[in-house]
């Protein structure tokens, strides 16, 4: 195998020409990048046959063994982070000295690159709030089992062509930050993206939930301005984060709404106190609605004339679908496309509903006999009976998504629109044993009454799930 050290931006990093076997597994196929504190690889895992990432870290922090052993423990943590909004970490190995981790290879372009393409280097503020919201769901996730990013950039947010959010190198500035001594790095050294950090982060505190909101909002602020609210070296912006306010954003760019800019400046408060106190609260204030989608189901309609509406109402969605197929034909760029939004809601149109097609009936006549009458208020009844069953109707509330959410979450999602919930813990494939949700019953998507109890399966919290 042939490989050797290297220098990249001020420290050295394994290199692998193409065809280098790393790992004894892993054959490099390209580099997709390299930054401050490491070089990504493209490569095939030999025994899956899968296309993977590989990070590795500089040798400069790769020779310290207090270093590899606490870059085990992270990737580790980082591997248990099973969210959709997260780069999966499959497996973290060396080769001689040097430690690498394997994670999922996302299809996709990183923010960064998105704004580069864009006029002006912004990106429209619909696209930016659906970003930032799943970015939020991401973080909330991960500060829940205690992972605190540090480092959220434009260069950490994926995005793929489907519209999916993939945040990556959790834990990974949260390592170097733990293990700089004298013998890392210049004094006073910064690891990271300044640019991005938190005032506390800059002056050397513990960083914490609120940290990584403030990040959002130099994030948000970059993407809907074209850059970011400071500039300058290290220095310079260090002061800049700790004693200046930045540019209201509206007067960079006038199309960005009140609540938006409102949103991002409560983010960038110098005073974590008086940030969003957490990733969820700044999600609620985004506010972005979830985009539309249609939930399989088994129901079997009844009547013809139900049979019929269903006809109906599947052809309107084939018009739907194929008037969107050909927005995609006019070649719309991934950045001008909704991105899909996990958390449902009670206005998601989550299924097609029955259209009644029959004729209305034909008004009683005045010279009606007596059978007529009789039969005339049998209708009025029904008529009054049905338009007294109308409230309970609208007392129906549709169960939303809670799947992949954690058990508590989705109790307080559901007991929030009106239901009772009753737990099942069970393991799921595809689903962490933290107490991590994967169905319901009644089923997502299906109308229930308020005040009923909800079913509500989820993996067990704590257990080692068996090897098979």
């Amino acid at each position: 195998m042939y490989s050797r050290a290297r220098a990249v931006e001020g420290g050295e990093a394994l290199e692998a020409s193409v065809g280098t076997l790393l790992g004894g597994r892993y054959r490099v196929q390209s580099t997709l990048g390299s930054g401050g504190m490491a070089v990504v690889y493209k490569a095939e895992d030999a025994i899956l046959g899968r296309t993977v990432a590989l990070k590795t870290l500089h040798r400069r922090y790769a020779e310290m063994p207090s270093f590899r052993q606490r870059f085990r423990q992270e990737a580790r943590a980082m591997a248990c982070l099973d969210h959709e909004n997260v780069v999966k970490v499959y497996d973290i190995s060396q080769d001689g000295e040097v430690p690498f981790i394997v994670a999922e290879c996302v299809d996709g372009r990183d923010i960064g690159k998105l704004l580069a393409g864009h006029r002006g280097g912004t990106l429209n503020e619909k696209f930016a709030r659906r970003m930032a919201a799943q970015l939020l769901r991401a973080l909330s996730y991960a500060h829940r089992r205690g992972v605190i990013h540090r480092d959220v950039k434009p260069s950490n947010i994926l995005v793929t062509a489907g519209g999916v959010v993939k945040v990556a190198d959790f834990g990974i500035a949260r390592i170097v930050e733990e293990e700089d001594g004298p013998e890392v790095g210049k004094p006073g050294e910064i690891v990271g993206s300044a640019r991005y950090m938190s005032p506390e982060q800059l002056m050397g505190k513990e960083a914490t939930p609120r940290s990584d909101v403030y990040s959002v909002g130099v994030l948000l602020y970059h993407c809907l301005t074209g850059r970011p609210p400071f500039s300058g070296d290290v220095r310079a912006l260090a002061q800049q984060h700790i004693h200046e306010d930045p540019m209201p954003p509206r007067k960079l760019n006038p199309k960005i709404s009140p609540q938006v800019e409102a949103v991002i400046l409560k983010a960038l408060a110098k005073d974590p106190n008086y940030r969003y106190p957490s990733a969820v609260a700044m999600l609620d204030a985004i506010d972005v609605e979830p985009s539309p989608r249609i939930e399989r189901t088994a129901e079997v309609p009844r009547s013809g004339k139900s049979r019929k509406g269903l006809v109906l109402a599947a052809t309107l969605v084939l018009l739907v679908a194929l008037a969107g197929g050909g927005a995609l034909a006019s070649g719309l760029a991934p950045a001008d496309l909704p991105l899909l939004d996990r958390a449902g809601g009670s206005g998601v149109l989550s299924r097609a509903e029955p259209i009644e097609t029959g004729e209305p009936p034909a008004a009683p006549e005045e010279s009606a006999s007596r059978d007529s009458a009789v039969s005339s208020e049998a209708s009025s009844a029904e008529i009054s009976a049905g338009a007294s069953a109308a409230p309970a109707r609208r007392n129906l509330v549709r169960v939303p998504d809670v799947r992949a959410f954690y058990d508590y979450f989705a109790e307080e999602t559901l007991v929030g629109m009106g239901f009772k919930v009753r737990f099942v813990y069970d393991y799921q494939e595809g689903y962490a044993s933290r107490g991590v949700t994967w169905a319901t019953d009644p089923a997502i998507g299906t109308l229930a009454p308020s005040g009923s109890t909800i079913t509500v399966y989820a993996t067990p919290e704590d257990y080692r799930q068996p090897q098979l």
